[in-house]
């Protein structure tokens, strides 16, 4: 049976959109365990970078803060695959010593080569803590 072009278009979009999440789950696997090789391996093999709180990172090994009782967990994906270039946007959950810490939002874009897909940026900025005071209401 072949396929139509909007059938293999909605395909590839649906296999790219399980490769990311699989990326994902990685990417936090990785970074929770501390492993800096493997952290750095989600990303493209070249030109890629890395951004938390507004400081820009070129040299992913200055970028990496994992391991160490940090837990990351990442939910809430959008994701939008076009051909071999795909964006997302997903919540960071960062667990210290068991308690949640901070919240954020990633702002990715990736690219399929060498048989997978890769992180080209990723851009997480930390959500604002609340006071104390305008919790209570």
């Amino acid at each position: 049976m072949t396929l139509t072009y909007q059938q293999q278009f909605i395909l590839d979009g649906l296999a790219g959109r399980a490769a990311i999440l699989n990326l994902d789950a990685r990417y936090d696997r990785l970074y929770s365990a501390g492993d800096l090789a493997g952290w750095i391996a989600t990303f493209r093999h070249a030109g890629a970078s890395f951004r938390r709180g507004g400081e820009e990172f070129t040299d992913l090994r200055a970028a990496f803060d994992g391991g160490n009782g940090r837990r990351l967990v990442t939910v809430d994906h959008e994701i939008n695959v076009d051909g071999i270039d795909a964006t997302q946007r997903c919540v960071a959950l960062l667990f210290v010593g068991g308690r949640l810490r901070a919240t954020g939002v990633f702002d990715d874009r990736l690219l399929y080569e060498r048989g997978g897909w890769y992180f080209t940026s990723r851009a997480l900025d930390w959500d604002p803590v609340p006071e104390p005071s305008r919790l209570a209401g």
